[in-house]
């Protein structure tokens, strides 16, 4: 009698499109990463050996810090590292963890949608729009749209993450590995 082999379904466009937005969210992360230390060790030989500080390296660091604070978060999302007490959880049986993650991460995905519209409102507001960085010549839309770009990532890691569940469960109930 012939086995017949179960595979597991191919990845679909959300689970492409996430994988391509991590990857392109490491690379700017490491990119930030990299300006934002080299920018602090010009700025503390500036300030403590020449004596001479560089009045906008504050400000850059605090815009860089921000900027790799919320991609990271994205990040923390897809690859599921956000801290998280499981207690409760681990003990539930599969349907209730199942019901419970689900749960988890449209409540996840709420936080996300909200933030993200307000977050959109505000940077097109035109206090924000029309108004320069304090030191760096640059408009202050570009510096805080770090927060809308992030909240979109956590949209579709947390869609990606519900399909992915729905879809192991679905495999398993018709008799997957």
């Amino acid at each position: 009698m012939e086995e017949i082999q179960q595979i597991q379904p191919k990845p679909n466009i959300i689970s492409t499109i996430a994988n391509i937005i991590d990857r392109l969210l490491i690379w700017v992360s490491v990119a930030i990463g990299v300006v934002l230390t080299f920018n602090m060790i010009v700025a503390v030989m500036f300030r403590y050996v020449l004596n001479h500080p560089i009045f906008w390296a504050d400000e850059l660091s605090l815009y860089l810090f921000c900027w790799i604070t919320f991609l990271g978060a994205s990040l923390g999302i897809k690859r599921a590292d956000m801290a998280a007490v499981t207690f409760l959880i681990d003990r539930l049986s599969p349907k209730f963890r199942l019901i419970t993650d689900i749960f988890i991460h449209l409540c996840t995905l709420l936080f996300a949608a909200v933030i993200g519209y307000y977050s959109i409102l505000w940077v097109k507001s035109p206090s924000v729009v029309n108004q320069l960085s304090a030191t760096i010549p640059i408009n202050l839309w570009i510096l805080y749209s770090v927060v809308p770009i992030s909240m979109l990532c956590i949209i579709v890691f947390t869609i990606d993450h519900i399909n992915k569940l729905v879809s192991a469960y679905i495999f398993r109930a018709r008799g997957g590995c």
